[in-house]
């Protein structure tokens, strides 16, 4: 669940581990470590909002889903895609395994970010995961659970807190670029009802227009076939 090769021609898009010396325990452990570069100089709270769904339909993002635990929360491509790990059965085993490589707690947060952007106890959430085509797809992600109000805070992340702090920040920086996520996205309820007023208007103008068009169409008619 961790890619520690690489191609000698290409590209794969990967992020891999390059093991040279020392346990590969000690690797894994010091790879994942985070040290004390954390990007959060200060808490970030992550509203119930914040959901893989709303990531799709109102920020635009596209979902990649990865086997390689690395690339976990990682964002690509000018930042429209996420990386998300989706191996929850995979993540439970070395929860309770004594002999896991992973660094101690790695995988409990993991499933912590899975329980935050795939609330159990969100039904659309829900409905919206059941819907994937890709049968490839852990269903133990959407049985993650669901965060507490102050659990959904990244200081409470260790390994997986800088690129939480991005992707949030990619969230909350998302304009809308289609009508489709004009309507879902009421982050702002002013800029919300300011849009779909005017585009009310718009409508009833357009309308209104076609209709005077119409009559006047059929006055001239009338007037025509009165004259003959």
């Amino acid at each position: 669940m961790i890619s520690f090769c690489s191609f000698a021609y290409g590209f794969s898009g990967r992020s891999h581990l390059r093991w040279s010396h020392g346990s590969l325990e000690s690797f894994v452990s010091t790879y994942f470590d985070p040290g004390a570069s954390q990007l959060a100089k200060e808490n970030v709270k992550m509203e119930k909002i914040f959901t893989a769904r709303n990531l799709c339909r109102i920020a635009g993002l596209d979902i990649v889903w990865t086997d390689n635990l690395a690339d976990h929360l990682r964002l690509t491509d000018d930042d429209q895609r996420v990386h998300i790990f989706h191996h929850a059965s995979f993540l439970y085993v070395q929860q309770q395994s004594v002999d896991s490589l992973l660094p101690k707690g790695l995988a409990d947060e993991t499933l912590q970010t899975l329980a935050l952007l795939f609330p159990s106890s969100d039904v659309e959430t829900r409905k919206w995961f059941s819907q994937l085509s890709d049968a490839g797809l852990d269903k133990r992600v959407i049985q993650c659970g669901q965060l507490k109000t102050d659990h959904r805070q990244t200081e409470r992340f260790r390994f997986w807190n800088d690129r939480l702090v991005v992707l949030k920040q990619v969230f909350d920086e998302a304009q809308p670029k289609s009508l489709s996520q004009w309507w879902h996205d009421r982050r702002n309820g002013v800029q919300w009802y300011t849009f779909w007023v005017a585009v009310l208007v718009l409508v009833l103008t357009i309308f209104f227009g076609l209709v005077q068009s119409i009559e006047g169409a059929l006055q001239v008619y009338a007037s025509f076939k009165d004259i003959h």
